[in-house]
């Protein structure tokens, strides 16, 4: 049987079956893009829709969407059968987005939304972490790829075992339709997925594994006793800060972010009991070129509601930014962290830092009541991301 034939059968309740005739392949053609659109969870499950029709180099990008673990996916839909030449054309702009640098990328995702229904982002860094909780767009990558058609012939499904063996992540994604008492009936087939556990002998890249929450922590605690080998104010500075963010938050909810990329692992993120805004985060360093031991950071959602507090400790501070190129004092669309490279350097500016993050747990969470109990359970709400 070819691997695109299914046959749907109506049963009576009486031990009868009638077979159903397929739908003429216009009217499924017509109706598959726009009810992928509404309904994108018909693709992926936990899929976000974030373009369609994108422009490239070499012609419009059909869908783009993130999916439940923050992965870039591409869909190219095609009219009929998937063939060969589909294979070649989402490699084509598979690998022209896998060129981008992170910025490249966050800026034609945000510079292409809003159009054609799908949803409008100013900014994608800011989004990505709201909707995914990341704060690392290397998480993006590497792009999976999903051919959607109406069947597919043998050649193109020998093509796509082919390359999955070898570590390409592309999925072929086929619908059917067949008409019953007046409406259309949509039948989903995936004849080639990418495997979660690839060919450890293949020559290629294996798929990323996500670390749970309980070996984020480990990974998190290993990385500061390592530091800690090779400074020992590592630790002591760490839990100082720690401390300063636990007593003015008020017994936050504490993040350790899902990614395995050596940022993800060496960071703690908070969330004010009651509110599931990511608002500040721990950093432990040295990495990524920047020197400081330990860096506290506060994201968008808490400089946003205490800009003025901000702008003020920005002049008074040394400070870092992400985006790296957005310093200017007064900006809210910014992630602003505060290094610091020892225990004395701490001493001379935990006052004003520890002064700021009152004023962001106060804006998110007013009244400031720190004598209170307060009984948010950090485990159900880290069980419910």
């Amino acid at each position: 049987m070819p691997t695109d034939e299914i046959k749907l059968w109506a049963m009576d309740g009486g031990g009868g079956a009638t077979p159903l005739p397929p739908a003429q392949q216009t009217d499924t053609e017509r109706l598959l893009e726009t009810t992928l659109l509404n309904h994108p969870d018909l693709l992926m499950p936990g899929l976000t829709l974030v373009g369609r029709q994108n422009r490239t180099e070499t012609g419009p990008l059909d869908l783009l969407g993130i999916d439940q673990d923050g992965r870039l996916t591409l869909f190219e839909l095609k009219r009929g059968q998937l063939n060969r030449d589909a294979i070649s054309q989402i490699i084509d702009y598979g690998s022209w987005l896998e060129s981008m640098t992170d910025g490249e990328l966050a800026q034609h995702i945000a510079g292409n939304s809003g159009a054609r229904g799908a949803p409008n982002i100013d900014d994608f860094p800011e989004w990505y972490a709201e909707n995914r909780n990341a704060q690392d767009l290397t998480e993006l990558r590497p792009v999976r790829l999903v051919l959607v058609g109406l069947g597919v012939d043998d050649t193109t499904t020998r093509m796509a075992q082919y390359l999955t063996a070898r570590g390409v992540d592309l999925s072929l994604l086929t619908f059917h339709g067949y008409t019953h008492n007046g409406q259309t009936l949509l039948a989903r087939q995936m004849p080639v997925e990418s495997p979660i556990e690839p060919d450890e002998t293949a020559p290629h890249r294996p798929r990323r594994r996500r670390p749970g929450r309980a070996e984020r922590r480990n990974l998190l605690e290993q990385r500061i006793d390592e530091t800690a080998a090779q400074n020992p104010e590592a630790r002591q500075l760490w839990n100082a800060i720690l401390e300063m963010f636990r007593e003015n938050f008020y017994r936050p909810n504490e993040v350790v972010p899902r990614g395995i990329s050596d940022w993800a692992q060496r960071r703690l993120n908070f969330r004010i009991p009651g509110n599931r805004n990511i608002v500040a985060g721990l950093q432990l360093g040295p990495a990524d070129n920047h020197p400081e031991l330990v860096m506290p950071i506060f994201y968008r959602a808490a400089i946003g509601l205490c800009a003025a507090e901000f702008t003020q400790l920005r002049h008074e501070l040394p400070y870092w930014t992400y985006p790296d190129h957005r310093r200017e004092v007064d900006a809210t669309n910014v992630e602003v962290g505060f290094p610091i490279k020892s225990l004395a350097e701490w001493q001379t500016r935990q006052d004003q830092l520890a002064a700021v993050t009152r004023s962001v747990y106060q804006a998110f969470n007013p009244p400031y009541h720190p004598d209170e109990d307060n009984d948010d359970d950090t485990d159900d709400i880290e069980d419910n991301e």
